[in-house]
C-alpha cells in the first residue's frame, strides 16, 4: 500500500521528501506541520495545474478557465463565470419557471 510505504520512508528520511517517479517529480509532506508549510506559506507555487499537452491542444493553449494558471486572469474568468452562468438571478429564473410549470 502506497501510504504505508511513504510512512516508512518518512520515518527514515524525514517529514519532507522529494521523489522522482519516472518523469514526474513530487514532494511528499508527511506531517501536519510540513503540509501546513506547503499549503499556507507556499500555496501560490502549488496552486496551478501541471502542464498538460491535451490542455494545450484543446483548451486555447491552456488559457480557458479550467486549465489557466492561477492568477489575475483565472480570477477574472472565475468571476465572470459565476456572474453570468451561476448568478443568483439566472438560478432564480430557472427555479421560478420550474415552480410555475
Amino acid at each position: 500500500m502506497p501510504h504505508v510505504a511513504l510512512a516508512k520512508m518518512a520515518k527514515r528520511y524525514g517529514p519532507v521528501m522529494f521523489l522522482k517517479m519516472g518523469t514526474n517529480s513530487m514532494v511528499v509532506a508527511s506531517t501536519p506541520e510540513a503540509a501546513r508549510a506547503f499549503l499556507k506559506t507556499l500555496d501560490i507555487n502549488f496552486s496551478s495545474r501541471p502542464p498538460n499537452a491535451g490542455a494545450t491542444l484543446l483548451a486555447y493553449h491552456a488559457q480557458d478557465m479550467v486549465f489557466a494558471d492561477y492568477g489575475a486572469r483565472w480570477k477574472l474568468l472565475r468571476k465572470l463565470s459565476n456572474l453570468h452562468m451561476l448568478g443568483g438571478r439566472l438560478l432564480r429564473t430557472g427555479l421560478r419557471s420550474e415552480l410555475l410549470s
